[in-house]
């Protein structure tokens, strides 16, 4: 185990300076080219003017050679008058290659002068008392060879202390990248709370906002996700719970009819509880997947609202609760079965919580750019901290509101709601009493039937 983890370590750090050597190697190319280019422009340019000065400074050489020799001095004395650091002498043979080249120029002139290359490497043969002897420009003494040595290398010592700069500097200019790349990892592991430090730089500095942006996204879908998990394991634990005590009552022969009708009655409302929350859940999955509201239709909103509330009746008889309808004629163009939905949960909610001989208002009605559903009740009021949340998947906060459901109703009519193009909002009322206000936009074009 301890090896992987060195060798996971190893390759970790071999990715981190991966970018860090790209960037170096690239300066190092970027500055031999431009110094190779740099110094074949100074060759050419000087060179005419190397070759000028080495072939001059032997052309003084054989001149002076020349006036040693008509002053009476020696071939060994003239040589070794003129011998410097600054030439190469090396004596030929009168039938050598090189003499038998240059032998009518020798002639004529008494030297011949050759310079050759960019970087002019100059000779000359001349004669000094009937000897032959060439003489070579081209030694480490002299000095257009330092000069250009000299520059070479201090232009390769430059590429060398430019690239180690670049290797560090560019370590401080990639470690926003090394951090995200770390953080990327933390959150690939499942660590959501990771965060990198935001920087100034408009470059790193966005893409460092939109990292933390996305971990405290994926953080905050995780956490849905946990509760999501938890609440339908506990909404469908209760009812299983609950089903399987009284199936268990039920096997007592000593039973009372009354009590086998009540344990029965508690059987069939448990198992309608769990029938309406899987069919609330798959509602919700498939409609949360879904970018349009569907098949839409032209049909009466104020019909089909007059309809829920008359399904619901049972519900609102049994508590003795006032019913206030006020509904405008009002054609719509939707998803009808979707828009059904809306309704049935919001009223249903509001019996729920509507005491005993209490009263429930419903208006629809058209609105400055639409049509206005507004579903009130008297009863509980929400905290204000609550509000924004009770449309969320089984969000139960305030336990005087959720003695029945499973918070899923309201999940259900927020996303037919954004689906719609519509808003959802819930108020307390100064009177007391809860206010659900839909926005719909008003479509009134012709759609299939």
């Amino acid at each position: 185990m301890k090896n992987i983890k060195d060798m996971k370590k190893n390759i970790s750090h071999d990715t981190k300076m991966t970018m860090q050597f790209k960037l170096a190697l690239m300066f190092f190319m970027v500055m031999l080219v431009a110094a190779s280019i740099s110094i074949t422009a100074l060759l050419m340019i000087f060179s005419p003017i190397m070759k000028e000065n080495a072939s001059n400074q032997l052309v003084s050489f054989a001149n002076s050679a020349k006036q040693l020799e008509a002053k009476g001095f020696e071939y060994k004395e003239i040589l070794d008058t003129l011998n410097t650091n600054n030439y190469k002498i090396k004596e030929l043979s009168k039938d050598s290659r090189d003499v038998m080249y240059y032998k009518q120029e020798i002639d004529k002139l008494g030297y011949a002068v050759s310079t050759e290359g960019v970087v002019p490497n100059a000779t000359m043969i001349t004669v000094i008392s009937d000897n032959y002897i060439m003489v070579d420009t081209f030694t480490s003494e002299n000095v257009f060879w330092v000069v250009n040595f000299v520059t070479i290398i201090a232009l390769l010592v430059s590429i060398v202390i430019g690239t180690v700069i670049t290797t560090f500097v560019g370590r401080t200019m990639l470690q926003p990248i090394h951090d995200l790349s770390r953080a990327t990892s933390e959150v690939a592991r499942g660590n959501f709370s990771v965060r990198v430090r935001e920087s100034a730089d408009n470059e790193y500095g966005t893409l460092q906002r939109n990292f933390n942006k996305m971990a405290q996204e994926l953080s905050g879908i995780e956490t849905l996700r946990g509760d999501f998990i938890s609440n339908v394991s506990h909404e469908f634990k209760t009812p299983l719970a609950s089903i399987q005590g009284f199936a268990k009552l039920l096997q007592d022969e000593s039973l009372t009819p009354a009590d086998r009708k009540e344990y029965t009655q508690i059987i069939i409302d448990e198992t309608s509880r769990l029938s309406k929350l899987s069919s609330n859940i798959l509602n919700l999955t498939k409609l949360e997947n879904q970018t349009t509201i569907g098949k839409k239709k032209k049909f009466r909103i104020d019909e089909q609202i007059r309809k829920i509330i008359l399904m619901l009746e049972p519900e609102w008889s049994k508590k003795d609760i006032n019913l206030d309808i006020s509904l405008e004629d009002i054609f719509f163009v939707g998803n009808e079965d979707l828009m059904g939905q809306i309704w049935q949960n919001i009223i249903n909610n509001a019996i729920k919580f509507t005491p005993v001989g209490g009263e429930i208002k419903v208006k629809l009605f058209r609105g400055g750019s639409g049509i206005v559903v507004k579903i009130s009740d008297n009863g509980p009021s929400i905290p204000a901290d609550k509000k924004e949340k009770i449309f969320e998947k089984f969000y139960q906060g305030d336990r005087s509101r959720a003695t029945e459901g499973n918070g899923l109703g309201l999940a259900l009519v927020k996303r037919i709601v954004d689906l719609s193009d519509g808003s959802v909002s819930v108020d307390n009322l100064f009177e007391g009493g809860v206010c659900f206000t839909v926005e719909l936009p008003l479509q009134t074009e012709d759609m299939d039937k």
